[in-house]
């Protein structure tokens, strides 16, 4: 049995496979939990974004852990890439095929392109050619001033015109962001790419678009694809 832990700014995702096979999955944020999660496990495959709480987690669990492999990949990216964005990439890659176009819709929602490498190299499998970062959707909720002159609003995104104060702001975040997503995605030439959603709100922003579908476990498919690349 193989573990896979995603350690994001949310929460941690927590999976446990056979081979390649999906066994187990569960968001857990006590450390302690988590080891008693993985205690059937030989070594955990990490892909960390929040080096703090990796930090914690990798004090409390002893069983080995393997770094997320970012030499298989070719990067025309200028600064470090999150690995949780490359596992995305190698999922897609096993899932769809390349070209392919990543929708993970978290704390940020992040839109990538992934295609096959150009380099003559064995070692590199997947192209990572950038992309764009929006806000999520809590998060562009969490930026609206909180004075009186506002109520209480659910973060909700609503695709026709508002009726009240709350409305109107929902229908203003469906604007902003399936429209930018919608306009990052015709930047990006998606109608002739592979498009797959994931992300906490992954399913909530698919009903939005006629193409792509969503794949809850994205990231820690791409995990435990990752361990196996590297192992074998």
């Amino acid at each position: 049995m193989i573990g896979v832990i995603n350690i994001g700014n949310t929460n941690n995702q927590c999976a446990i496979f056979d081979k390649l096979t999906l066994k187990k999955e569960e968001k857990i944020d006590n450390p302690f939990r988590i080891k008693d999660f993985f205690k059937e496990v030989n070594e955990i495959m990490m892909i960390s974004v929040v080096p703090n709480r990796e930090k914690l987690i990798r004090g409390i669990i002893e069983i080995p852990i393997i770094d997320f492999p970012n030499y298989l990949f070719e990067m025309d990216y200028e600064s470090h890439a999150g690995c949780d964005r490359l596992s995305n990439g190698l999922a897609a890659k096993e899932l769809t095929g390349l070209p392919a176009i990543v929708v993970d819709c978290g704390s940020a929602i992040t839109v990538d392109l992934f295609s096959e490498p150009r380099k003559s190299n064995t070692e590199l499998i997947i192209r990572f050619d950038g992309g764009a970062i929006l806000p999520g959707l809590f998060w562009y909720f969490s930026t609206l001033d909180k004075g009186e002159a506002l109520p209480e609003i659910t973060p909700e995104l609503q695709n026709t015109i508002g009726k009240s104060t709350s409305e109107c702001i929902k229908f203003g975040a469906y604007g902003a962001l399936v429209g930018g997503i919608k306009e990052v995605l015709n930047k990006l030439d998606y109608e002739n790419k592979n498009l797959i959603f994931t992300g906490g709100d992954g399913e909530i922003f698919r009903q939005f678009f006629e193409d792509g579908y969503y794949e809850p476990f994205l990231t820690i498919k791409g995990g435990v694809i990752a361990y196996h690349k590297k192992h074998f």
